[in-house]
């Protein structure tokens, strides 16, 4: 600021309408058990990020089937109701969309990590069937 005198033909700023104080940036809560925070690891926070990615994947997969059969819906009841509505040909998109919506909803389960037992498990496998490992194949 300078130290040049206020113009008196200006209202007097009111203290209470200043901007508020910037915000540190967010610090996770410490466990009083000495450990940190899992949500404060950049690689959890990344893998969580791309799970909720996926499920919002699914959830608008899933909005635009319902809307889609719905309007196919639609058009086969405005069709047919003079005709006596008849066949319900949309089952057939309603039945295949359906099973790519089931499996789409299925492979989100699909990426898991591997557990321990699973890794050791395949280690033993792979000892038994005397498989080399490929950094000692030398060409």
């Amino acid at each position: 600021m300078t130290d040049q005198p206020r113009d008196p033909a200006l209202p007097e700023e009111d203290p209470s309408r200043a901007a508020p104080p910037l915000l540190p940036p967010y610090q996770p809560p410490r466990a009083s058990t000495g450990r940190s925070d899992p949500a404060a690891d950049p690689a959890l926070r990344a893998r969580a990020l791309k799970k909720l990615e996926a499920e919002k994947g699914f959830r608008i997969h899933l909005t635009v089937y319902l809307a889609v059969i719905g309007l196919l819906t639609a058009i086969w009841l405005a069709t047919g109701l003079g005709n006596g509505l008849g066949y319900y040909w949309p089952i057939w998109p309603a039945l295949g969309w359906g099973l790519g919506l089931v499996l789409h909803r299925a492979s989100l389960g699909w990426d898991k990590e591997p557990t321990e037992e699973e890794v050791d498990a395949e280690a033993r496998r792979l000892a038994q069937r005397g498989t080399p490992r490929r950094d000692a194949i030398e060409d």
